[in-house]
């Protein structure tokens, strides 16, 4: 999957969590201060994110993620950890 699919999937899966719409949305984005995203929906999304991929992402990695673009670091980090598993 591409990093631009998973863009995708990421942007979605926000505005299902919050109910709002977020065009031009770009990965140096800010969570918290461009979305105004809270606790609350960061978890979330998180919780979006790890069942939609069928992945976990730990609280540690949490505090590192501050913008769109960090999500993605994350997400291809764990995606790529995950078919690295499948395939040994």
């Amino acid at each position: 999957m591409t990093r631009q699919e998973l863009s995708t999937i990421v942007h979605e899966l926000l505005e299902k969590e919050t109910g709002e719409s977020y065009p031009g949305l770009q990965e140096s984005t800010s969570l918290r201060g461009g979305l105004n995203l809270d606790s609350l929906d960061m978890a979330g999304l998180v919780l979006h994110i790890e069942s939609r991929f069928g992945i976990q992402i730990e609280t540690e990695l949490l505090e590192d993620i501050s913008t769109v673009g960090d999500m993605l670091d994350v997400l291809e980090g764990k995606l790529d950890a995950k078919a690295g598993r499948k395939a040994a």
